[in-house]
């Protein structure tokens, strides 16, 4: 029988809500505008502390929560102990998702990473399609060691306490948490997700390398970035403080060593040396918070540089600045340049992947080299003494998001990508329909 109605959709994510990152947020906006087009969609998730409802809705959307009883204070254990909950958390989502095999069409996992595996094996026996979007390159291949490493310096003495760092232990791109299970687990789940035909989405032209580094490849892979609410997102009217404005520089970032907040630090100290009158705003909550606060006091800038902690009104922020920057170290897809860039802000980014697909350099913004706060520093002065040069890249970056990352713009790809993946499982479905009444045939 030939399906009518919309698929329904399920959305496989590690976090989510009260986690808030920017796998978390792309989200529960895909699944809003798909709700919004009549597409029933429901997000099922880890439940990381059992005071989290197990069923639970957050803007219309269901929620469902699974294996709180397993990873509810897990961070408690020790680290082999740790691990072997969260490879038992695995098999219940699996188990889940088989359980719940008649509620969805299409199931579509958020990372490349050890949730693939529970997933693609319930898909597997419940003949259904799925497609994995992968949101993270890392720093380089999957399999290299965490670290420990001192903050750039600059004119500081490498000694200080604030430039130290350690346990320096973050996800390095998707395929991370599937290398932690060894690599039998990798080419098991490679040739898995190749048996059943499983539809990769990358979000960023550099992702495609970042798979191939690690003999990822698999055939019909896709190219679907982020979007954006360019309607919530948008370029404020002229405001009365356009003075103030021009000498402001605003950056959404979570505080975390792989975001690059020391290294802007380190530019804003050698901006503040050639105008002292700029103002930087920095956005978010996170592990470094404090250590960078006390970073800012030691290259005495802390009076230029405002720390707002964790805000849900980004778009004010924005509108409070005439230019953003994001000094990353890796990123996969950035929804703070997107952003940014929706209200019309030019942004300084430095070339990782997806800033570098989104900024034209010296078109829409500006790019520079990962860690070279020197190159950081001469962007931001180039736009903060040019504002007619400034006005000019905002427009075009506007234009750049309205063409080509509005939500809707996004949301219309995945839905023919949905299409074409129930009609390729109809397609199977009648042709092993036609095998079994052949079969049946009296010889």
């Amino acid at each position: 029988m030939t399906r009518t109605h919309n698929p329904r959709i399920y959305i496989v994510i590690g976090t989510f809500h009260p986690l808030i990152g920017g796998a978390e947020t792309q989200a529960l906006a895909q699944s809003k505008v798909l709700r919004e087009k009549g597409y029933e969609t429901t997000i099922i998730t880890f439940r990381h502390k059992k005071q989290w409802p197990i069923y639970d809705e957050i803007d219309g959307i269901p929620i469902i929560r699974v294996a709180g009883s397993v990873l509810d204070e897990r961070e408690k254990y020790a680290k082999v102990v740790r691990q072997l909950l969260y490879m038992l958390a695995l098999l219940i989502l699996g188990w889940s998702l088989w359980r719940l095999r008649h509620k969805y069409d299409i199931l579509q996992v958020y990372q490349l990473s050890a949730l693939t595996l529970p997933a693609a094996l319930a898909c597997r026996f419940a003949k259904k399609p799925i497609l994995i979007s992968v949101h993270s390159t890392g720093m380089g291949k999957a399999k290299e060691p965490r670290m420990r490493a001192s903050l750039p310096a600059g004119p500081l003495d490498p000694s200080l306490p604030c430039l130290q760092v350690s346990d320096l232990d973050w996800v390095n791109g998707d395929l991370d948490g599937l290398v932690r299970l060894g690599q039998p687990t990798v080419r098991f789940t490679y040739r898995l997700l190749h048996s059943i035909h499983a539809r990769i989405i990358i979000l960023s032209s550099r992702m495609k390398d970042y798979l191939a580094e690690n003999d990822f490849i698999l055939p019909n892979m896709q190219l679907i970035p982020n979007g954006v609410d360019i309607t919530r997102y948008s370029p404020q009217e002229e405001s009365t403080n356009t003075a103030q404005k021009a000498h402001t520089v605003v950056c959404v970032s979570r505080m975390h060593y792989v975001k690059g907040i020391d290294i802007l630090l380190q530019a804003w100290y050698l901006v503040q040396q050639e105008l002292p009158q700029a103002r930087l705003i920095l956005v978010g909550g996170g592990p470094m918070y404090a250590q960078f606060v006390e970073l800012a006091k030691a290259l005495g800038i802390e009076e230029s540089v405002e720390f707002t902690g964790l805000q849900h009104d980004i778009p004010a922020y924005l509108h409070r600045a005439a230019l953003s920057v994001l000094p990353s170290r890796f990123e996969g897809m950035p929804n703070a340049v997107l952003e940014a860039m929706a209200c019309g802000l030019p942004c300084v980014a430095t070339r990782v992947s997806g800033s570098e697909d989104i900024i034209q350099h010296a078109v829409n913004g500006l790019l520079t080299e990962v860690e070279d706060y020197h190159g950081i520093a001469q962007a931001l002065l180039i736009l903060l003494r040019n504002p007619a040069m400034t006005r000019a890249y905002g427009k075009a970056a506007r234009l750049t998001i309205e063409q080509h990352y509005s939500f809707e713009h996004i949301t219309n790809a995945y839905l023919a990508l949905y299409r074409e993946l129930l009609a390729h499982q109809q397609q199977e479905t009648a042709a092993s329909s036609i095998k079994e009444e052949m079969y049946r045939l009296p010889l």
